[in-house]
């Protein structure tokens, strides 16, 4: 695949103007002028805004995207020029960026890692020795 660098999205956004639940806005994107995605939409969720693909329904109540980037490079990418293009047409300022979750585990892990390991007071009551 090429650098995502070197893709060029093509965005367009739709806001509700009076939305009833947490869907924001909905959104297409071209990529490469080769192939379309619509039906995306902007969630406003606990940590703010995010992106979610098109999804459908099976028969055991389970969502399953539809259409999606095949890398998190191209996924941050689209990401971050539907909700810039999303700020754009609300006319608000692009809101911060939160890293994903998986950003934010990684990270956790870690620093984590980095921290030397106490024992609980109690085990070092009943192990003594052995923990030292």
């Amino acid at each position: 695949m090429a650098n995502v660098k070197d893709v060029n999205l093509s965005v367009s956004v739709f806001p509700i103007e009076e939305p009833q639940g947490n869907t924001m806005a909905f959104a297409s994107v071209a990529v490469d002028n080769l192939v379309a995605i619509r039906g995306i939409r902007v969630v406003d969720g606990e940590n703010g805004l995010f992106v979610s693909m098109p999804q459908s329904q099976d028969k055991n109540g389970e969502f399953h995207d539809i259409a999606f980037p095949l890398n998190g490079e191209l996924r941050k990418a689209m990401e971050a020029a539907i909700i810039d293009k999303y700020a754009e047409e609300k006319g608000i300022d692009k809101p911060e960026r939160k890293p994903s979750l998986n950003v934010r585990v990684t990270e956790g892990k870690k620093k984590a890692a980095e921290q030397p390991l106490k024992a609980a007071p109690e085990a070092a009551k009943s192990h003594g020795a052995a923990l030292e």
